[in-house]
């Protein structure tokens, strides 16, 4: 077993570790960096968890916001292109897994099945809600870290595909509307990328109304229809996953709150255990996520 430590030049797409059927990597790269545009096919079946914010084409596809909140899924061979949303460009986690294994996550989750041999995965993204987020950023650190468990990191991975398949296809299934035009998909990503850029102001629904050109009540409306979530609730959650990125010793907790945008050092402490299950101060302690 072999642990990386995360790569001084952003423009790597790095193996952190090979646990059996299972591969642990993660993706850095910069807005100027030649990969950014392209970085051509995808080499495995690969379920993606971003750690900032990139809008992603899939060849054929639309535009879709991929930030923390999401799972990116891609077939082997799949083209796509990226589009520039943070400064950082794009920094993701990823696991790769077996054709088979693939197949068979997708025909527990839907009587279905895979649409072809070739190409298992139907979709392309699903939700991310944050139990699954603090699970998969535990697995991947277990697969960075020196002292990890091969064993431990696979079938921690493969629980983790199960569930990011489940969310998925729900997600597809929930959402899906043949009616939704393209104007009201590219209002709700404004939405999107204005979160994912503004975060740490004080939003208001006026301001992504303004945003989206549309009507408080309409956004409101149009966000939950197509994402299956409210706007705050996605606000708070972009919110906490950049709290995870922010976690080190030396981190002050009161001002990270107030930097992320919320109300009181309480508000953002309550937050964050209501949906990791542990306190921010003691993910701080644990170093758990550096």
């Amino acid at each position: 077993m072999r642990a990386v430590r995360e790569p001084d030049v952003v423009g790597k797409d790095e193996l952190v570790l090979a646990a059996g059927r299972v591969l642990v990597g993660r993706f850095r790269c910069s807005l100027t960096h030649p990969l950014f545009r392209d970085s051509g096919p995808i080499q495995n079946f690969l379920v993606v968890f971003p750690r900032n914010s990139v809008e992603i084409t899939h060849d054929g596809g639309r535009a879709i916001v991929s930030d923390p909140t999401r799972a990116m899924l891609y077939n082997r061979g799949q083209e796509y292109r990226r589009a520039p949303i943070s400064p950082d460009g794009d920094r993701c986690d990823w696991f790769a897994f077996q054709r088979a294994d693939v197949a068979e996550a997708v025909s527990v989750a839907s009587a279905k099945g895979p649409p072809s041999e070739d190409r298992p995965l139907p979709v392309a993204q699903g939700p991310v809600d944050a139990r699954l987020y603090f699970r998969q950023r535990r697995v991947f650190e277990e697969a960075a870290s020196a002292s990890g468990d091969a064993l431990r990191v696979e079938e921690g991975a493969l629980l983790v595909l199960d569930r990011a398949v489940h969310a998925a296809l729900r997600f597809a299934g929930a959402t899906s509307n043949p009616h939704l035009d393209r104007s009201r998909r590219e209002r709700v990503a404004a939405v999107q990328e204005a979160i994912a850029t503004r975060f740490g102001e004080r939003l208001t629904l006026a301001d992504l109304a303004r945003t989206a050109g549309c009507s408080n009540f309409h956004i409101a409306r149009l966000f939950r229809a197509q994402t299956g979530t409210t706007i705050h609730a996605h606000l708070t959650q972009v919110r906490l996953r950049a709290a995870m990125e922010r976690l080190t010793p030396r981190t002050d907790l009161a001002a990270l709150s107030f930097e992320l945008g919320f109300s009181s050092h309480s508000h953002f402490t309550s937050a964050f255990r209501r949906a990791f299950g542990a306190t921010p101060s003691a993910v701080r302690a644990a170093n758990a996520f550096i």
